[in-house]
């Protein structure tokens, strides 16, 4: 991934709010003004907003005391893949990828907390 190029989080957002990912990347200890100039820093950033998104389709609160770990975790699971993504040149393809993980990560969430429990 090439450091300098500009391709919008915003694309990838889904309309999330700014004020939510800036509650987001506080949970996960993230400086959002810092991070979106670094190609690890956006990465974190779409993981963020994916599981943003991934909070608005499922109907449920990002903030609750019980979901917000997910923040943290999200971080460092990408922090730790950045070695292998950082290989990638496709920028977007990237960003959508992490994305992707954080709505992956939500809908994971969701089963354990609520959806494995109604069905036991």
């Amino acid at each position: 991934m090439q450091e300098g190029e500009e391709i919008s989080l915003y694309s990838i957002s889904g309309g999330i709010p700014l004020q939510e990912l800036l509650s987001a990347a506080k949970e996960a200890g993230l400086d959002l003004p810092k991070e979106r100039a670094r190609p690890l820093g956006r990465i974190l950033l779409a993981g963020l907003l994916g599981a943003l998104r991934g909070f608005a389709e499922r109907g449920l609160s990002p903030f609750l005391p019980t979901h917000t770990y997910i923040f943290a975790e999200i971080v460092s699971d990408l922090t730790d893949a950045y070695s292998i993504l950082s290989q990638e040149s496709d920028e977007k393809m990237i960003l959508q990828a992490a994305c992707d993980f954080g709505i992956k990560k939500v809908y994971h969430l969701e089963w354990k907390l609520y959806s494995s429990k109604d069905l036991f």
